[in-house]
């Protein structure tokens, strides 16, 4: 009996695998792109925010360097958002990757009413499922907030400056740093989404 149920437990295992596998050619979606991308986007950002604080105080004695950063700022930001639209690579892959791991739910599922050993390949993808719709979330709110972050720039941008020049570049510091938190958020947020994509990317293993 034991013997049985581990040849059954094999057979469904490699029949995950070669799903996944599926999910994996040249005309098909595929995780692991989606991740590079979107671990790509993460990268940038956290990258333009190495020396941020150091710029910033830079800036103090310039209204010149002061537009830079704040302009450094907003071009951070709009790429982020960018990369995250809805016409964007990043958000049609994963569309089309829900939409490809819920065919395989559907297969395996209607398999599993001829043969139980498909149920757990049922439930794994399921799994996968729930981690991506859960991706899909985070990037959609990330999507509002880089939006919203961007348009308070662009409306803060002239107070700023208008700080440098009555030489109260105390205000003016003060204005960067609160975008600077604020990209800072941005970029924590980004990292869990790396961290689903990343989650999301392993193929489940059946219970």
């Amino acid at each position: 009996m034991m013997k049985k149920t581990s040849a059954l437990l094999l057979a469904g295992l490699l029949t995950l695998a070669g799903s996944a596998g599926l999910a994996q050619t040249a005309d098909q979606p595929d995780m692991g792109r989606l991740f590079n991308k979107v671990n790509s986007v993460a990268a940038q950002l956290q990258e333009n925010l190495s020396g941020l604080e150091a710029n910033i105080q830079a800036s103090r004695d310039s209204i010149e360097k002061g537009g830079e950063v704040l302009d450094a700022m907003l071009e951070s930001v709009k790429r982020v958002n960018a990369s995250m639209d809805e016409d964007s690579e990043i958000w049609t892959e994963l569309d089309a990757l829900l939409e490809l791991w819920e065919q395989r739910r559907q297969e395996t599922l209607t398999k599993s009413e001829s043969n139980p050993a498909f149920l757990p390949i049922a439930q794994a993808w399921q799994s996968r499922l729930d981690t991506g719709r859960e991706l899909r979330n985070q990037i959609s709110t990330e999507r509002a907030n880089s939006l919203a972050l961007m348009r308070a720039i662009e409306s803060d941008r002239d107070i700023v400056l208008a700080y440098y020049e009555l030489g109260q570049a105390d205000k003016a510091i003060e204005s960067l740093q609160k975008v600077s938190a604020n990209l800072t958020s941005l970029n924590e947020n980004m990292q869990a989404i790396v961290k689903t994509a990343s989650d999301a990317q392993q193929v489940p293993i059946a219970p």
